[in-house]
């Protein structure tokens, strides 16, 4: 069985401008924070057309998905930090927990550039391949780096 769905989207408070300016944005583990990291796992994963997964096992296995830049926008001001810096100064338990449970609510991210959508399965997918295999002319954000 595979079902899609809608990914669910951070609050953004404010109106973006079109010259927005640097913030100074503390990143946590608000619920708004966390969507911004499960949408940037998910960009790697996709990316590297990571099998589906059920949850995270361990630190490790998230571990290795935690890079890329993290953005933030608060009444117009942006702040874009490096994930890994993010995770490294959050506690890593917590953090672990609130990202298996985003994963079990919703799925998997499968994150491109042309789509964004959430994936329940119980096949063995790779999330990539099989948006390819739906969508043959996808994009991914790679070819745009």
């Amino acid at each position: 069985m595979i079902k899609l769905s809608n990914p669910p989207v951070p609050e953004w408070d404010g109106i973006m401008a079109f010259m927005p300016v640097v913030g100074t944005y503390e990143f946590a583990l608000s619920n708004d924070d966390m969507l911004i990291y499960y949408w940037q796992l998910f960009e790697n994963r996709t990316n590297n057309d990571e099998p589906y997964i059920e949850k995270y096992g361990s630190l490790k296995e998230l571990e290795k998905d935690v890079y890329g830049l993290c953005s933030r926008q608060i009444k117009g001001k942006v702040t874009t930090k490096n994930f890994k810096d993010i995770y490294d100064s959050l506690d890593k338990e917590v953090f672990l927990n609130k990202i298996n449970a985003l994963i079990k609510e919703y799925g998997n991210l499968i994150n491109t550039y042309t789509i964004a959508v959430c994936i329940k399965t119980d096949e063995p997918i790779k999330l990539l391949s099989f948006i390819k295999s739906e969508i043959p002319d996808v994009e991914t954000w790679s070819d745009y780096r």
